[in-house]
Parts: C-alpha cells; sequence; structure tokens
C-alpha cells in the first residue's frame, strides 16, 4: 500500500541514482593520491605557516577554527614533564595583546565554550586549539583569528600567570587519579615500554606541575612554538575563502619564522615478540574486561593500492565483529559484547585492539575466545558471503556520505584538515573516495582480508590486559591461555567458522494488503496521519534535514 505521497519514492529514486550512476575510475595501484586537499583554499605563508579555508554553511553564519601544533609531551625534557600541557592552558589566561579578562569577556560574548580542555587538547604529538565561532556580525571572524595568532606565539609566561595555571593543572592532575586514569596510565607504559613516550603522558608529573619556574616553560615555548610546526584551519559560512586567506596574512604573516628552529624529532615504539601482561584489581571498575592491543607501524597512505589496504582493513574489522556479535548473541557466550578496530597510537605506531567485557571472574574464558576467533580466521579465513556482508556495509556507508554530502558538518571537514596537516592523510573528497569504493571493492578477496588476522599475532608486539574488580585472573593465567590457544592453533586443531544459514526471503508468505481509510492534513507541522482498514495510525513528516535518512518509530 502506498503510504507516502506519490513523488517521494520518484525523489528517493533520484537520490540514490545519483550514486549508482558514479562513474568508475580507470586507476593503477602505482597512481598516487594528491598531496593537496580537495575542496580547500590551502597554502603556506612566506614564515611557514599552513593554511585551509573552506566555505561551508552547515551552520550557517558559524565557523569552526583550529590552530594545530605538531608540538606535544614528547618533546619535554625530564624536567619538562607537563610543561606542553600546561603552555595550553597559559594561552587561556593571556597572551600579550589579550589579558585574560579580554579573552573570557570575547569569547562570552560570542557564546563560545572557552577554557583549556574544552577548546584546547595536548597528545604526546600534537597540540589542537579550536574555536567555534559566530560569523553574523562584522569583526567576530578577525578577533577570533587574533586570538589564535596570539596563542601561536604570544602566550604571556609570568609567576603570576603560571601560578594562576599551576593550582588548575594540579586539579586536572588529581581528577586523572581515579581508578580508570591509572589503569589508563599503566596500560600506556606497558605499550610505550623501551620508547620515550613511555615516560612522556601529557598530564605530566605531579612534582614538575608544583614546581616548574616561568623560565623553563618560557624555553620549551620558544624552542618548539615555530609557525613551521602550525596549520590555521578556518571552514564555516564564508562568503569567499579569499577574504579569510587575507585575515589569517593580517594576523599571522608579521610572525617572524625562526631562524634555525630544531627540526621535530622522530622517536621509536620498538617492537617485541614476547606478549606483555597486565592484570589490574581494582575495586572500582565497572566490570570485568579483556583488551588485546597488538602494535604495528603507521602505515603510509600515498597510492590507490594503500587506499585499497585501507579498505580491505575496514572489510576485515567488519567480518571480525560481525562473528563476536553472534557469539556474543549464544546461550553462555564467553563475553557481554566483544569489538576489534585498529587506533593511532602516537606518530610512528598503531595498535589493532580487541575489547570485550565479560562476566566476573570471565577474563580467562573471554580471552581464550578473543584469541580462537583470529586463529580461526587465520587458519580458514572469512568465507565468501562474510566478504560480501563486509563489502555491501561499506558500500552502503559510503552511499550515504556521498548522498548526504552538502550536510556535513564544518567541524568534520575542519578534523579532515588537521589530520591532513599532523599525519599527512590525503584528502581527496567524497565523490572519488565513493568511485574508489565503486571500483576497489568488488576485487578485494576473502584471502585479502584474512591476511590482516596476521596483525592478532600474539607474537607480535602484543599487550594483553584484564580489568576485574575482585582477583581472579593471574598472569600467569593469562600466559597459560595464550599457550593453550597457539598450541591449538599449530596443531591445527581449531574448527572452520559455522556460517548459520540465511533464508533468502524473512517473510515467505506475504500478509494480504490493506489500504487507507482516512487521511488527515495538520498543516501548521507539515505532517500527514493516515488510518489503515486494521486500525493502525500512521504519521509521516517529510524534511529536508538528511537527504538519505528514514526514521521510523
Amino acid at each position: 500500500m502506498d503510504l507516502l505521497p506519490g513523488e517521494s519514492p520518484q525523489i528517493l529514486s533520484k537520490k540514490k541514482q545519483r550514486f549508482r550512476s558514479l562513474k568508475l575510475v580507470n586507476v593503477n595501484e602505482d597512481d598516487v593520491l594528491s598531496e593537496t586537499p580537495y575542496g580547500v583554499d590551502y597554502g603556506r605563508l612566506s614564515n611557514g605557516l599552513t593554511y585551509y579555508v573552506r566555505c561551508n554553511s552547515k551552520p550557517r553564519m558559524r565557523a569552526a577554527l583550529a590552530l594545530a601544533v605538531k608540538v606535544g609531551s614528547v618533546l619535554e625534557e625530564d624536567e619538562e614533564r607537563g610543561v606542553a600541557h600546561i603552555v595550553e592552558h597559559l594561552a587561556f589566561s593571556a597572551t600579550k595583546k589579550y589579558t585574560n579578562h579580554d579573552l573570557v569577556k570575547f569569547l562570552e560574548s560570542i557564546g563560545a565554550e572557552f577554557g583549556a580542555c574544552q577548546n584546547a587538547v595536548t597528545s604526546a604529538d600534537e597540540t589542537v586549539y579550536e574555536l567555534f565561532v559566530p560569523v553574523d556580525k562584522p569583526g567576530l571572524l578577525s578577533q577570533a583569528i587574533s586570538v589564535l595568532a596570539e596563542f601561536s606565539s604570544e602566550v604571556r609566561v609570568s609567576a603570576d600567570d603560571l601560578e594562576k595555571e599551576r593550582g588548575a593543572v594540579l586539579e586536572e592532575y588529581r581528577g586523572s587519579r581515579n581508578a580508570n586514569g591509572r589503569m589508563q596510565d599503566a596500560h600506556w607504559v606497558l605499550m610505550m615500554e623501551g620508547s620515550k613516550y613511555a615516560d612522556r603522558l601529557p598530564i605530566g608529573l605531579e612534582k614538575v606541575i608544583r614546581a616548574v619556574t616561568p623560565e623553563i616553560v618560557k624555553r620549551f615555548y620558544n624552542k618548539w612554538y615555530h609557525t613551521q610546526n602550525m596549520a590555521l584551519i578556518a571552514v564555516g559560512d564564508f562568503p569567499d575563502t579569499q577574504s579569510v586567506v587575507e585575515l589569517i596574512k593580517t594576523h599571522f604573516e608579521d610572525k617572524m619564522p625562526a631562524l634555525d628552529p630544531p627540526p621535530i624529532p622522530q622517536f621509536v615504539v620498538p617492537s617485541h615478540e614476547e606478549p606483555r601482561y597486565s592484570s589490574f584489581v581494582e575495586s572500582e571498575a565497572a566490570g570485568s574486561a579483556v583488551m588485546i592491543s597488538c602494535k604495528v607501524p603507521v602505515d603510509e597512505l600515498k597510492t590507490v593500492k594503500d587506499y585499497r589496504n585501507l579498505l580491505a582493513e575496514s572489510m576485515f574489522f567488519h567480518a571480525l565483529n560481525q562473528r563476536f556479535f553472534k557469539l556474543s548473541r549464544k546461550k553462555d557466550p564467553p563475553y557481554f559484547s566483544c569489538s576489534a578496530a585498529a587506533d593511532i597510537l602516537v606518530r610512528p605506531a598503531k595498535a589493532y585492539i580487541m575489547t570485550s567485557s565479560c562476566k566476573q571472574n570471565g577474563t580467562t574464558e573471554a580471552l581464550e575466545s578473543m584469541l580462537i576467533e583470529v586463529a580461526r580466521v587465520r587458519t580458514h579465513g572469512f568465507s565468501e558471503r562474510e566478504i560480501s556482508v563486509a563489502r555491501s556495509l561499506l558500500m552502503s556507508e559510503i552511499e550515504s556520505a556521498y548522498l548526504e554530502r552538502d550536510q556535513t558538518q564544518s567541524t568534520n571537514f575542519r578534523d579532515e584538515y588537521i589530520q591532513h596537516f599532523l599525519r599527512n592523510e590525503p584528502v581527496v573528497g567524497i565523490e572519488y573516495e565513493a568511485q574508489l569504493h565503486k571500483t576497489l571493492l568488488p576485487y578485494i578477496s576473502a584471502s585479502e582480508v584474512s591476511k590482516y588476522s596476521e596483525n592478532f599475532r600474539t607474537s607480535f608486539s602484543c599487550v594483553i590486559k584484564t580489568i576485574e574488580p575482585q582477583a581472579a585472573a593471574t598472569v600467569d593465567d593469562l600466559r597459560n591461555v595464550v599457550l593453550r590457544v597457539n598450541s591449538l592453533e599449530e596443531e591445527g586443531s581449531i574448527s572452520p567458522w559455522d556460517d548459520e544459514k540465511i533464508p533468502e526471503e524473512i517473510v515467505s508468505i506475504e500478509p494480504n494488503p490493506g489500504h487507507v481509510v482516512q487521511q488527515f492534513e495538520y498543516s501548521s507541522i507539515g505532517a500527514t496521519e493516515l488510518i489503515l482498514s486494521n486500525g493502525m495510525r500512521v504519521c509521516y513528516k517529510c524534511t529536508d534535514f538528511f537527504d538519505d535518512q528514514v526514521i521510523i518509530m
């Protein structure tokens, strides 16, 4: 029965056709993806500052700004541990041009959230300052850019400023000493053991926060905060990009480049063959959990082949997570939930991560099930049906992103350009990405996807962590589980995945169709109500909020 106006299916069909009519691209695996980001006014000032400017009207009369700095806690010396984060706080305290009162007054006047940790984040490798500001009045955008320009070179580091922020940073430090914070920090140290990253948590050391002098903070700031290490990103509802570029030049071009700035050093995260184990017993923990992390070098994403590998990796996680989901729905499952993903840890290293939550005293059972499943993939691979489902999911995701491309929020574009600057991630545009998906996905084989299970070998820089409210599993217990699963895999004793039969038709007998008895129009809210012949009431409203979404309640 037709419940929607006659033209709606045609509209939906037309929108679908826009994706289906996208042409495949003729590419070779060695073709290089463009280093110049798509759809943005991109360049570099004479002093080395990189800039990205894009017009985008979602939301209207707003702009998402960021100052990305390739400076994080890993650059700190022993007496500076925590200083990168302190600099972030001091930026919102006072600069050469703006006192704290001026900054607060400006940000409050435009309705923006303000303050360190709300508008900024410091990690091991970088610091990013963000502002989300209205641009409906003359001068607001210029003033917001001037604030970020002050952060780049004019942060004031007086004894009074430092003393005032020292208390706020110490409070943040104490807040991170809860159960979750302690476990995260201990796991980080275990993951990064043998690297400088292990000793450079962004929050720093309490003794340094309490005693660091203004001279030490100034030295760090002056040594690393150079325009050559920075990018200014501006995405918003601008009339044009060139006027915004001119504003950036106005506020940044007088910042003199350092004559001989120190290069940003590269730090190695060493690999290890033997797994590392940690068994946390924390009474405040919400429940029992298991995490398996295997470190690998960060992949380059420069060519079409690299992009194909990224798609194959995504298909691997889709297929593996489908198996975890099905196992969690069985009677007496080994865990309540389980998922796998890849995550960049630091500039040189990323991790393949599996995480599960399980019943009390169930960590060893969960660990064994997780390890067996990736061993099963290594031994037998994924089935063609599993790969077909993963391929369809990825195609559906890119289709939705393509159809909703005009609804992309400015903050999403901003984040994309931040990653282009910090990680050299290509920005090729959603249309080309959709074409690459359509061109490459059909030819990615099950064996190509299954090989990513090799990255979960416990001999590949693996760290295994369990969390329990009460002690149950020891490190020896975890080690024995690993040895047992490795033995089963070597013996060939792991059976193939039992892929259940799925019927072709979910509903084998179609119900008799009904008809619309009455129809009411509510013009004040643009909604229609239908009364069906079986007494069912249906209300619907057509909107243009999203181009590829139907919400049913």
